[in-house]
């Protein structure tokens, strides 16, 4: 432990820059039935409860109330920067904060804040086992990166100079391809290969996504991966996704990520799930079960907050085996605690 404390420590200072998505989350649970005089209100409590009582009124039509906890900040890069600020990093953050000015609900963000369009909005449904998000999409132009750069001169040094690119959120953001060929053509290939610094990746819900545009990212990060150690992080709905898609519908999680890394010539692959984290690198297969919480405080960004602190545990340099662990005991206070841990609370739990 003193010499994972001691590494963890050195990471402090680190420098990363995150692109390109923001979102203010309306968080809300969906009531199942009303309160009464005699009794409180009941919430729909799984994602298989809620769909089934969509089912049984098709053809009809139906009223959901909503429960409305909370207006917070939302989408991929707001919650992986706070739990890598949190844990000690420098963190950049190019994204939709708001036009003009940064939005309020991103000011406490212990970052620097960089914004090239006004925030997405988003409800958030939570239930017991996940959450659905309804988000509507942002409007671009023919030229993305540009819009980028006329409101963030700066972007093209920030994600040179960074020790660590994290580019999440491909999926919801029809402008991603464009933005992440872009930080790879003018940020990442002029320089010659450095396999100490990394990118890292989240590609989000990609159901959505065809088999070719999934075939077309892959291959991106694959050129990444002659530049940089590339990191992909998926949840388990996006590895199966990929293996329906990609890998003549591969299941097994396990080799899911060798096939990924041979395909497409990615160093790493991280898959993540509500039981168990599976983690691919050069070094074989690291395998651990992973905290479940069954009481959950909140769900909402557990996954950003879980590659949060993997890409500090990439900074400070610790095994397969710790970073797995630090990463799910990270997670896991998360959402057993209701709100990003600093890195003493984590240690304690470790």
């Amino acid at each position: 432990m003193s010499t994972m404390r001691e590494l963890l420590r050195r990471a402090a200072g680190r420098r990363v820059t995150v692109g390109f998505d923001g979102f203010i989350d309306t968080i809300a649970r969906p009531v199942a039935r009303t309160a009464t005089a005699d009794a409180p209100a009941q919430y729909f409590k799984s994602i298989p409860a809620f769909g089934q009582y969509l089912v049984e009124h098709g053809g009809k039509s139906c009223s959901i109330a909503l429960h409305v906890e909370r207006r917070q900040l939302g989408g991929n890069l707001p919650h992986l920067s706070r739990a890598a600020s949190m844990l000690g990093l420098d963190v950049s953050c190019v994204g939709m904060l708001g036009q003009p000015g940064i939005d309020p609900v991103f000011s406490d963000l212990p970052c620097k804040l960089y914004s090239f369009a006004p925030a997405g909005e988003a409800t958030a449904l939570e239930f017991s086992d996940g959450k659905v998000f309804l988000a509507a999409d942002a409007v671009w132009s023919d030229d993305p990166w540009q819009d980028v750069c006329a409101h963030v001169p700066q972007a093209e040094q920030l994600f040179r100079e960074a020790e660590l690119i994290a580019l999440v959120n491909w999926s919801e953001l029809d402008a991603s391809q464009a933005l992440w060929q872009a930080v790879y053509d003018r940020a990442v290939r002029p320089d010659r290969a450095n396999f100490s610094r990394f990118a890292f990746f989240d590609l989000c819900d990609c159901t959505r996504r065809s088999a070719e545009q999934l075939d077309q990212v892959l291959r991106l990060l694959g050129r990444f991966a002659t530049r940089r150690t590339v990191v992909l992080s998926l949840n388990e709905n996006e590895a199966l996704d990929c293996g329906r898609k990609l890998l003549d519908g591969l299941d097994d999680l396990g080799a899911l990520t060798e096939a990924l890394c041979q395909r497409y010539g990615i160093q790493q692959v991280l898959v993540h799930t509500i039981h168990e984290t599976f983690l691919r690198t050069p070094d074989g297969l690291t395998r651990e079960d992973t905290r479940f919480v069954t009481q959950p405080r909140i769900s909402t960004g557990a996954g950003d907050h879980f590659n949060g602190a993997s890409c500090f545990a990439l900074l400070a340099g610790l095994s397969d085996r710790d970073r797995v662990h630090f990463a799910g005991v990270f997670a896991s206070t998360y959402v057993a605690k209701g709100s990003t841990p600093t890195l003493d609370e984590v240690l304690d739990a470790l």
